[in-house]
């Protein structure tokens, strides 16, 4: 398992392939929902607000998985097992391309072969997406286990894009739902995003 960037959601058919505008890699959010994480991870006090600095030299791909490895040992074997299933659905893919009736024998030929090559990258971009999801269940995780209410940060597409999914993750994770909702903070200065939590209670 490794982390790298592949690129947007492949469209793999018998005439070509190419790529699916507005669907990125979930590669591109993973170092700043680690960096969300890092944030919050940490001992409270009842009735202080925290402060993290974002800024600061990015880690390489390598020690950013290392990272979140030491926080989730069990993400090699998760990922494993869902890039199994991937593998075994792929493979079933290319040798369905014989079935097409639709197609010439040509076109089938160029469709095995488009799907063919496009197998690691649709495996890596998926390697990226479970390991993106892994994080967001930790950082709820967090958010449950401290009662966090509020969550500010920068304005930018992919802290709003990791922000939508913390709210996806906290109205259903681990068969819990609690409601939360995202909004904007101007100042004279910059924008900020904010993501409120409601109560969490017990």
């Amino acid at each position: 398992m490794i982390l790298k960037y592949t690129g947007p959601k492949e469209m793999i058919s018998a005439h070509g392939i190419s790529f699916k505008s507005g669907k990125d890699d979930k590669y591109t959010y993973i170092y700043p929902a680690f960096q969300i994480y890092k944030a919050l991870h940490h001992d409270y006090e009842k009735g202080h607000v925290y402060s993290h600095n974002i800024e600061g030299k990015r880690l390489n791909d390598e020690d950013l998985l290392n990272e979140i490895l030491k926080i989730r040992p069990d993400l090699k074997e998760i990922c494993k097992e869902e890039i199994d299933k991937l593998v075994e659905y792929l493979d079933a893919e290319i040798e369905k391309t014989k079935e097409h009736k639709e197609y010439t024998e040509e076109e089938k030929r160029i469709y095995r072969n488009n799907l063919i090559i496009m197998k690691n990258y649709r495996i890596q971009r998926e390697t990226n997406k479970i390991i993106y999801y892994e994080l967001i269940k930790i950082i709820v995780d967090d958010i449950f286990k401290n009662k966090i209410k509020v969550i500010n940060s920068v304005f930018n597409e992919r802290f709003w894009h990791v922000f939508q999914s913390l709210q996806g993750e906290l109205s259903n994770h681990n068969h819990r739902s609690i409601g939360s909702n995202i909004d904007t903070i101007h100042d004279d200065k910059d924008i900020k995003i904010r993501l409120n939590i409601n109560s969490i209670g017990k």
